[in-house]
């Protein structure tokens, strides 16, 4: 299934590309000329690319009110957090900040699941409820206004936006995802020597890399909080094991692998 493109010049500024690890955490990985070097791993080869690149994103899997509702509000509560723990070396985790990452940490998860998985075919409701037909019919412009104010709709062949399906499936997946999670403990860990690598997902770790040299660990094992070139080449590997399209960082010739 390809995905549904709003009307020319998107008026109602409805997202198309929808990232699935957010712009802001990319940026704080991009180089002096605002990009990061991505490696596609089906080509082998790597390229640099803005963090609003297509490569990043899903295209109108989720609903706008997904988009700019409770995902809006857990990438901004993160990425607050994300800055105070970087611009504060005396900055301490607590059990408040586990929850925000807690729920960070599964809706990227979960949003590169869906990326990843095949697209939902558009349901329809003609079979399931013998309907003749609609008392009003919308049009895209109309449909459109009706998304961007977070109203359902029903389209007039009878079928609904299939990203009106995974809104709440995505909603209900991150609930039951950060349930299991409770109780987890985050820590802090410093590369000493070499940078990090960011996968499309960490769907094997809990990890959370916040910056080239910094990340959020949920293992433990590190108790200084510091990391040689050993433990950093280890974390390395292991994101680009769970990697699936692709990986990044600001410069891929100075995360050791």
């Amino acid at each position: 299934m390809t995905f549904e493109p709003p009307q020319k010049g998107n008026p109602h500024q409805l997202t198309v590309n929808q990232h699935t690890f957010p712009s802001a955490s990319i940026a704080r990985f991009a180089n002096e000329k605002g990009a990061v070097q991505v490696l596609r791993k089906a080509s082998v080869k790597h390229f640099h690319a803005k963090p609003t690149d297509r490569i990043f994103c899903a295209q109108r899997v989720w609903d706008q009110q997904a988009e700019g509702g409770f995902m809006k509000g857990i990438e901004d509560a993160f990425q607050e957090l994300a800055s105070a723990i970087l611009d504060d070396p005396a900055f301490r985790l607590g059990s408040q900040h586990f929850v925000v990452i807690n729920e960070f940490y599964c809706l990227w998860n979960i949003r590169a699941q869906w990326k990843m998985n095949e697209r939902l075919a558009d349901p329809s409701i003609a079979s399931a409820f013998e309907v003749a037909g609609l008392l009003r019919e919308y049009t895209q412009d109309e449909q459109e206004q009706l998304e961007a104010a977070g109203i359902g709709y029903i389209r007039p062949d009878l079928t609904l936006p299939s990203r009106q399906i995974a809104a709440p499936s995505i909603r209900l997946q991150l609930s039951d995802s950060v349930r299991m999670m409770r109780g987890d403990i985050w820590e802090l860990l410093q590369a000493d020597e070499g940078e990090f690598v960011v996968p499309d997902n960490f769907f094997e770790l809990y990890a959370v890399p916040l910056s080239p040299t910094a990340i959020l660990w949920a293992h433990g094992g590190f108790p200084s909080g510091r990391l040689d070139r050993l433990a950093v080449t280890a974390i390395n590997g292991e994101a680009v094991a769970t990697s699936v399209e692709y990986f990044f960082a600001r410069d891929l010739f100075l995360c050791p692998l």
